[in-house]
C-alpha cells in the first residue's frame, strides 16, 4: 500500500510539472490596443523613419480590425510602409491585392504608382549597388515588367499626379531594355548566331523604336543580314542606317559597314562562368 500511494503522488507531481512546463512555454498574447492607438503609433513611427515598426502596427490593426475604421487606410499605408523598408516584393504583392480589393479608390493612381515602383526598385540587385554593374548587362525582365506596369498608369490615368516620374521611369527603362537586347545580340555573334542576333536587333527596332538604340540596332542588322548572305535585306538597312546616321561610328568613309573583329574562340572564358555572367 505504501509504494502504490508513493507512485501516485509522483505520477501527480509530474502530471502539475508538466502542466506548468507548458504553461511556462506558451507565448504571452500582446493585450489589444484601441485601433486608433495603432494606427498613431504607425504614424509616429513613420515620422521617426521606423518603417518595419510602421509594418508591425498596421499589420496589427488590419488583424485585429478588419472592418474598422481605419482599416482600408491601414491597407493603403501598409504597401508605403513595406516600400521604406526596402521589401519591394510585399510592396508589390499588397499593391496588387489592394488594386483588386479596392478598385474604385479615391487615390487607386498612387497604388498603381507604387505597385511599378516597387518592382522598379526590387530589380536593384547587389551587383547593381557594390559592383557598379551596367543594368543592361543583367537579366532585365523586372524592368520589362516594371515598363509595363508604368505603362499601365498611365493609360489609366494619364493625368495622374505620378504621370511624369512614371514617363521618366519608362525612358530609362526602354533605353536600358534596349541596350540589353543589344548586348545579347553582341554575344550572339560571338556564337555564330546571326539569326537569333537579327531577332535581338529587331526587337529593339520593332518594340523600341524611340529608344537611342536605333542607330545601333540597324547596324547589328546590316551585319546579321550579311552573315546570313541576304544581301539585299542587307542594302536595305544599311540605306536607312546611312540615311538617318550619315556620320554614324558604324560606317566608314564609303558609308559601308564597319564589322567588328571577334576572336576565332567564342566560348566564354573563366571569369564569364565564376561571375555567372557578369565579367565576359
Amino acid at each position: 500500500m505504501g509504494l502504490r500511494k508513493s507512485l501516485l503522488q509522483l505520477s501527480g507531481f509530474v502530471g502539475i510539472s508538466l502542466l506548468l512546463g507548458a504553461c511556462s512555454n506558451t507565448p504571452v498574447q500582446e493585450p489589444d490596443l484601441p485601433e486608433r492607438e495603432y494606427y498613431q503609433n504607425a504614424q509616429e513611427a513613420f515620422d521617426q523613419g521606423r518603417p518595419l515598426v510602421a509594418v508591425k502596427n498596421l499589420k496589427d490593426l488590419d488583424s485585429r480590425y478588419p472592418f474598422g475604421e481605419f482599416s482600408q487606410r491601414a491597407e493603403l499605408e501598409l504597401i508605403y510602409a513595406y516600400f521604406l523598408a526596402s521589401d519591394y516584393i510585399s510592396a508589390h504583392a499588397n499593391a496588387e491585392r489592394f488594386i483588386k480589393k479596392y478598385p474604385d479608390f479615391e487615390t487607386i493612381d498612387y497604388v498603381f504608382y507604387y505597385r511599378a515602383l516597387s518592382t522598379f526598385k526590387g530589380d536593384q540587385t547587389l551587383s547593381a549597388r557594390f559592383l557598379n554593374q551596367d543594368p543592361s548587362q543583367r537579366d532585365t525582365s523586372e524592368f520589362v515588367k516594371a515598363f509595363r506596369e508604368f505603362a499601365d498608369l498611365l493609360k489609366r490615368f494619364p493625368e495622374s499626379s505620378y504621370a511624369n516620374d512614371a514617363k521618366s521611369r519608362m525612358i530609362y527603362l526602354r533605353n536600358t531594355i534596349a541596350k540589353h537586347e543589344l548586348q545579347v545580340a553582341k554575344y550572339y555573334f560571338k556564337r555564330d548566331a546571326p539569326l537569333a542576333a537579327l531577332h535581338r536587333s529587331q526587337t529593339v527596332l520593332n518594340q523600341y523604336p524611340s529608344s537611342d538604340s536605333i542607330e545601333e540596332a540597324l547596324a547589328v542588322s546590316v551585319q546579321a543580314y550579311i552573315e546570313l548572305e541576304q544581301e539585299e535585306l542587307a542594302g536595305r538597312s544599311l540605306a536607312i542606317l546611312v540615311e538617318n546616321y550619315p556620320d554614324s561610328t558604324h560606317l566608314d568613309e564609303n558609308g559601308q559597314l564597319i564589322i567588328p573583329a571577334r576572336p576565332k574562340d567564342a566560348d566564354p572564358d573563366f571569369w564569364y562562368w565564376v561571375t555567372l555572367g557578369w565579367m565576359d
